[in-house]
């Protein structure tokens, strides 16, 4: 199986779910809830913002000090 192919049709799948989000929220703006709702609806608990604060962590991790420390 292709691998690169694979990874090309994912990024270019999230790069149209982007377009289809905008293309509802332009269209019907009440289906959508707005970014800073969503946020502050996100970070009412203290266990959600840890476990936020613990993905981006990990990515860092993995993503960009592991690829320096070599």
């Amino acid at each position: 199986m292709n691998w690169d192919l694979l990874i090309e049709l994912g990024y270019l799948g999230f790069v149209s779910l982007g377009f289809v989000f905008v293309l509802i929220a332009k269209l019907k703006p009440t289906a959508l809830v707005p970014l800073d709702t969503l946020l502050r609806f996100i970070f009412q608990h203290r266990i959600t913002r840890i476990a936020l604060f613990m993905v981006w962590w990990w990515l860092g991790w993995h993503f960009l000090v592991g690829v320096t420390v070599r």
